[in-house]
């Protein structure tokens, strides 16, 4: 080995060597840091020193686990989850599941209730699956109640105003929602409650439009406007929003000059905040104005705009953006381009498949705006085609008498199977459900030769605990389980079911879990608006299958009948 190569190497070494004993240093240094110094070096280079935030959140967390301190170890994920959002990663909304399973028993005023409040925000913003984000939100709301965390239930109103307003089209129900919530955010001078109040007076001004009472929407508009240039600088940007929005407005109204121009002063704002909904909704409305007047040419560019935003979008995007597709398809038509025309006729066909799976109400927005148009269309066909005929054999004839026959005898039994359907409805509607099964008095001296009496007591105890805590609402519950969690064993356990509640330990289940279902789809209009699996996995069922056959087997109706018939009572 040479000279200079020895030294080098010796070098290294030297050099390595002193690298592993400063970050050695470092993580000794980080393990004498109190849990709120720790937290502070976290906010101050989480976004700056991914290394050294990595190892403040290993120490932190590390520690927590070691110290069974539940509060911590929720911060502790919650830091991940700051962090992983941060840097875009696909598995950060795991942390939140953590949270949640260590607080989810022992509760405290901030989790699980945040955590379940961030995956609604996950869901509704980053996926827009309504369906995961109702469900978050309501478990969210029932911690915070219970906690009297009065800023996350505020918040938690205004998401849902959010739902009800662009999503379940019960904009007035949403305008009541916002009001309230701008009530208490009015009263409180502090940075954040400013910035909340300023964003449910541009949803209000929104849903003003959505509802066509455009004087309305001006005077939030301009109001929001007013209160934005005054408020702190770091808000005062946000008169954007409402500059953007009476452009929509003045759009709507069909003042396309004056909507442009709004646009034109809101846009470059949105484009440096990188806001993407907004400049979607920018373009989009700049498109539709140049469209409607007839300056077809210049529409075009910022329709193109509106798809390429669309297209980064991680979401399915808002209903009345389709109409992109549309205003492309149609207008490469014109040209003769039938590339382009079938790129876009493509894209547009599966926006829409998107939203026929879609169990709120743009579903049947959609199947009015399109579907039932095309079948419109196929009906008057037909009708024309039967008028030209001329002749009719006698085969049709009899084949049409025999259709109408077999017609009229489909519609009887139809008639009849609706009258017997109603009648069932309509006693589950007027019967006070309990979710207690009734239980027979019965002698314990047939069952003591095979259960000792205090084994008895014991298991009929814990039962009623079970069913008063409703605990049978826990997915994947065998009677192996249940045994374990009352502590008697699977033989006892299922003898004094059949004894008492004259039933199986299946049927019991379902008994409990159906009767529970029930009472809650009269009570809770918001459970409605579920789809028959995410009602089935929100009362215990694996699948909607087994709920849906559980729930006819005892209510004699279909889960979906039983909903359909609830909403015409309201």
């Amino acid at each position: 080995m040479s000279q200079k190569l020895y030294i080098f190497l010796l070098s290294v070494s030297f050099l390595l060597v002193a690298t592993i004993s400063q970050a050695q240093q470092a993580e000794d240094s980080l393990q004498g840091k109190s849990y709120d110094q720790l937290q502070d070096i976290f906010y101050d280079y989480y976004d700056r020193d991914s290394l050294l935030t990595s190892k403040v959140l290993k120490t932190y967390l590390t520690r927590a686990k070691r110290e069974k301190d539940t509060l911590h170890i929720a911060i502790g994920y919650d830091n991940y989850y700051l962090f992983r959002e941060h840097e875009d990663g696909t598995d950060y909304i795991n942390y939140l599941d953590s949270i949640i399973q260590y607080t989810k028993t022992n509760a405290s005023k901030d989790y699980p209730a945040s955590s379940y409040f961030a995956k609604a925000q996950y869901h509704l913003l980053g996926k827009r699956d309504i369906q995961k984000t109702i469900i978050n939100l309501n478990e969210a709301r029932k911690y915070a109640k219970t906690k009297g965390n009065i800023d996350l239930l505020y918040r938690i109103d205004y998401y849902f105003a959010i739902i009800r307003s662009e999503h379940l089209d019960e904009k007035e129900k949403a305008l009541t929602i916002l009001k309230k919530c701008l009530h208490y955010y009015e009263e409180k001078e502090e940075l954040q409650y400013q910035a909340r109040y300023l964003y449910a007076l541009h949803l209000l001004s929104e849903t003003y439009i959505g509802l066509k009472k455009h004087d309305s929407a001006s005077y939030y508009n301009h109001l929001g406007y007013r209160k934005a240039k005054n408020a702190n600088p770091n808000l005062s940007i946000l008169k954007n929003y409402f500059t953007l929005c009476e452009g929509i407005n003045q759009y709507e109204q069909k003042n396309y000059q004056a909507a442009i121009d709004s646009i034109n002063i809101a846009l470059p704002q949105m484009i440096n905040l990188g806001d993407n909904s907004n400049i979607i909704d920018s373009y989009f409305y700049k498109g539709k104005s140049y469209y409607d007047l007839i300056e077809i040419e210049k529409a075009i560019p910022f329709f193109k705009k509106t798809d390429s935003a669309l297209g980064s979008l991680k979401s399915t995007p808002q209903y009345k953006h389709v109409k992109t597709y549309e205003y492309l398809k149609d207008y490469y038509k014109t040209k003769n381009d039938i590339q382009n025309q079938n790129i876009y006729l493509d894209k547009l066909n599966k926006i829409l498949d998107n939203y026929l799976n879609d169990q709120t109400f743009i579903r049947n927005k959609v199947k009015i705006d399109y579907d039932i148009q095309l079948l419109l269309e196929e009906q008057q066909s037909l009708k024309e085609a039967l008028q030209n005929e001329t002749k009719t054999s006698r085969s049709k004839i009899a084949w049409l008498i025999i259709l109408s026959a077999c017609l009229g005898g489909l519609v009887y039994f139809q008639y009849r199977k609706k009258i017997i359907y109603r009648s069932r409805f309509e006693k589950l509607v007027t019967q006070n459900q309990t979710t207690t099964p009734s239980a027979k008095k019965q002698d314990k001296k047939n069952l003591t030769a095979n259960v000792p009496e205090k084994h008895i007591k014991h298991i009929l105890d814990k039962l009623e605990e079970f069913e008063k805590e409703k605990k049978f609402l826990e997915p994947g519950i065998t009677a192996q389980s249940l045994s374990d969690m009352i502590s008697t064993n699977v033989k006892y356990l299922s003898q004094v079911i059949n004894h008492f509640k004259s039933k199986s330990f299946t049927n019991y289940l379902n008994e409990l879990r159906i009767n529970y279902t029930i009472q809650e789809l009269k009570e809770n209009t918001m459970l409605r608006k579920f789809t028959i699996k995410a009602i089935a996995e929100t009362v215990g069922y694996n699948n909607a299958e087994t709920f849906s056959n559980a729930f006819y087997k005892q209510a004699k109706i279909k889960p979906s009948y039983f909903i359909k018939n609830l909403e015409k009572l309201s």
